[in-house]
């Protein structure tokens, strides 16, 4: 009867060759499922790199607009400031056109009297004048 290490020198003598031959076969299947895994990460990575081009032409563009909309923002601040200009010399010709209203108002008043008083004295002319022919 064989010992033990003689019945697993036989047994790995009568496995070794079919067992190398299949595990080279399932190491060239591994490298082969790796190499194309290691594609796919590097299909994955341009697909990334991709988006990040896309990402910052996007940041870029929205750079481009925040520039015009500051622009179009100084711009509106300085017609707010022109509008705002406008409105003051507005309001002190209105002040004008109120005080000149009020001269005016006061000026044809002081013409209405004169002219009321005149009438007086012209109806009393009158009067003595019809009192004198009596």
């Amino acid at each position: 009867m064989a010992t033990i290490e003689e019945r697993v020198a036989d047994l790995e003598g009568k496995m070794i060759p079919d067992l190398r031959d299949e595990m080279r076969r399932g190491f060239e299947q591994m490298t082969a499922r790796f190499d194309a895994c290691e594609k796919r990460f590097d299909a994955v990575h341009e697909r990334f790199d991709a988006v990040d081009k896309r990402f910052d032409a996007v940041n870029q563009r929205f750079d481009a607009v925040n520039q015009r909309f500051d622009g179009v923002d100084q711009r509106l601040d300085g017609v707010d400031q022109r509008i705002d200009g406008v409105d003051k010399r507005l309001d002190r010709i209105e002040s004008r056109v109120e005080r000149l209203d009020d001269r005016t108002d006061r000026n044809f008043m002081w013409i209405v009297g004169i002219q009321f008083t005149m009438m007086i004295i012209f109806i009393g002319a009158l009067v003595a004048a019809v009192l004198r022919a009596v």
